[in-house]
C-alpha cells in the first residue's frame, strides 16, 4: 500500500485545527488519532507517526503539553529533549566542596525535565495555546542551542575516548576549541555571540560587540 510523508507545515496546519476543535487532550493516542484523521481528509495517503505528531505540536505552539512521569531505568542525561526534540540546558550547581556539577537538564522549549531521579515521560496531555507562529529568529535560536547540545555531547566523548591513552593532550586541544564555540564572550563565531547576533538582526552592531558603558557612564568598559 502506497503511503505519502506529510511535510511540516501540513502537519502543524492539521495539528491547529485540531487543538482549536479541543482546549484539552488528555493521550498522544487521542491526539495522534485525530490529526491522522484531519490529514487523511485531505489525502488519505497520509500517514504519521504519534512521536511526530507530539514534536511538532509542542515546538509549533499549536499545544502545550503537560507530562506524567514514571520511573524508568537510570539513563544518561539526554543531550536532546525526548519530547519535542529541542536541545536539554544543563542546570549547574556548586558542592559543599566549592566544585560545579550538573544536577539536572531542562528542556529550552517543552517542559521536559531529567535529573538524578530515573524517570522518563508516562503520559502527555495537550492543552490548547492562543495562535501563533514561531518567530524566526526563534527557530534560529532554537537550532544554535541543538548544535550546542550535541557539541556538549562530542566534548564528554572525546575526553572518554582518549582517556587512558597515551595521547591525551590532542584531545584537550579538542575539547578546549568546543568549549570556545560553546562558553566564549570574545569569539564572534562562539554559540553566545551568534545568539546574540540572531537577536540584533537589523539592528547596526551586535550588542556583544559594544562596551558596558552607561549613559552615565559612557566610557566604562
Amino acid at each position: 500500500m502506497k503511503f505519502k510523508i506529510p511535510d511540516q507545515d501540513t502537519v502543524c496546519k492539521a495539528v491547529s485545527r485540531v487543538m482549536l476543535r479541543n482546549q484539552r487532550i488528555e493521550s498522544q493516542r487521542e491526539l495522534s488519532d485525530l490529526v491522522q484523521k484531519e490529514l487523511s481528509s485531505e489525502d488519505p495517503e497520509y500517514r504519521i507517526s504519534g512521536e511526530r505528531i507530539r514534536k511538532v505540536a509542542v515546538s509549533s505552539g499549536a499545544a502545550k503539553v503537560e507530562i506524567e512521569y514514571r520511573e524508568a531505568v537510570k539513563k544518561k542525561l539526554p543531550d536532546i529533549c525526548p519530547v519535542c526534540g529541542n536541545a536539554m540546558s544543563p542546570i549547574m550547581n556548586m558542592t559543599l566542596e566549592g566544585d560545579v556539577t550538573e544536577v539536572k537538564r531542562n528542556c529550552t522549549v517543552c517542559p521536559f525535565t531529567a535529573g538524578q531521579k530515573a524517570c522518563s515521560p508516562g503520559r502527555y496531555i495537550f492543552v490548547r495555546t492562543p495562535p501563533h507562529e514561531v518567530p524566526e529568529e526563534e527557530i534560529r535560536i532554537r537550532k544554535l542551542r541543538k548544535a550546542a547540545s550535541h557539541l556538549r555531547a562530542a566534548e564528554k566523548l572525546i575526553s572518554e575516548a582518549l582517556e587512558g591513552t597515551n595521547f591525551p593532550d590532542r584531545g584537550a586541544i579538542a575539547t578546549d576549541k568546543i568549549s570556545e564555540i560553546l562558553r566564549s564572550k570574545d569569539a564572534a563565531w562562539s554559540i553566545p555571540n551568534l545568539e546574540a547576533d540572531i537577536r540584533d538582526i537589523g539592528h547596526e552592531d551586535p550588542l556583544w560587540t559594544n562596551p558596558l558603558g552607561s549613559p552615565k557612564y559612557p566610557t566604562r568598559k
